[in-house]
């Protein structure tokens, strides 16, 4: 029986690890790996990738600051807000992991002890919660800003999502058990009038801090997947000028209101909730996302806002360019 070839053998752990550990942290060349360890060149370059795709490997790229603070201070002055820009990564999961641990720190150093956090839901605030675990532990309370959605998975439900945070940070948890969207103005009354969801909500809109996402106003966006606005009623804001929305308040490219008939079915809190909030950290991780993020920042209902190095190039482009010439998301 005719053994297989050392180089088609599963690689273990180890020898990922070491390889990955010679060449990113020795700073020795492929060929000089493949020929310290008996192994082809191009043997030497699939474990190296393959390092890369199971988690041992980790490739962050650092904004340099003469990139960032350029485009920080142009936004922030142009927005009369704080704006966080960190560096472009080669995928999406890392390029959320990059924002979601700056604003992670943002928050970091504007939360004092006792303070309370209102969260939103989505990816990006998701992301933020997943990227605390290393913030120093203080007496404070995390508590939902929204309701959820049955159909969302993955922890992105503000509940989920607050109570990682508190984990994180060694707080306390509280949540809105109700639907994020509702069928009429009148279910999400009767459900604010709910003792424990209208005391929670209260509390949330006497938040010190609030992180949410920006959303936009597109037929494939994550509130239409999960079934909380239809695609219908998606088309039909998208048509009355809504590139974008928080917490389910959507807005148009100047940020002006949209769509009352939306927010009146909201369970959570409120666009002038949110307006009173001292603190508004508002994340994006999606150069796609321009458009809301530009009528966002138009909107008055963030003060930080933390996104790329594309994203933020993005941005200033829609800003130089006339309104009439601006494609549609």
């Amino acid at each position: 029986m005719i053994e297989p070839s050392p180089d088609v053998l599963t690689p273990s752990v180890e020898l990922l690890t070491r390889v990955a550990s010679l060449y990113h942290l020795q700073g020795m060349t492929q060929e000089e790996i493949a020929a310290k360890l008996g192994l082809s060149r191009p043997k030497v370059g699939r474990l190296l990738k393959q390092a890369r795709d199971v988690g041992i490997v980790e490739i962050t790229v650092h904004v340099h600051p003469s990139l960032a603070m350029p485009l920080e201070s142009e936004l922030s002055s142009r927005f009369g807000l704080r704006v966080v820009v960190v560096s472009d990564q080669p995928d999406e999961a890392a390029q959320r992991a990059q924002v979601g641990k700056a604003a992670a720190i943002a928050l970091d150093r504007l939360l004092i002890d006792g303070a309370t956090v209102a969260v939103g839901m989505g990816r990006n605030v998701k992301a933020v919660s997943e990227q605390a675990a290393g913030l120093r532990k203080r007496p404070c309370t995390v508590i939902s800003g929204i309701g959820g959605s049955a159909q969302v998975g993955e922890g992105l439900n503000s509940n989920d999502i607050a109570t990682r945070l508190a984990d994180a940070l060694g707080g306390r948890f509280e949540g809105v058990y109700a639907p994020a969207y509702v069928e009429s103005t009148g279910v999400r009354d009767a459900f604010l009038g709910h003792a424990d969801i209208g005391r929670t909500l209260s509390r949330a809109r006497n938040a010190d801090i609030a992180i949410v996402g920006i959303g936009n106003a597109v037929p494939d966006s994550l509130v239409v997947r999960l079934g909380c606005i239809s695609a219908e009623e998606m088309t039909r804001l998208s048509a009355d000028g809504a590139v974008g929305d928080i917490l389910g308040h959507f807005f148009n490219a100047d940020g002006a209101p949209i769509a009352e008939w939306i927010e009146q079915r909201v369970v959570g809190l409120t666009r002038d909730d949110l307006r009173l909030i001292p603190d508004v950290i508002a994340t994006a991780s999606e150069a796609t996302k321009a458009p809301a993020i530009l009528g966002a920042l138009q909107s008055g209902l963030i003060n930080t806002l933390v996104i790329s190095v594309a994203t933020a190039r993005g941005i200033l482009t829609l800003v130089d360019t006339p309104p009439h010439r601006r494609s549609r998301p």
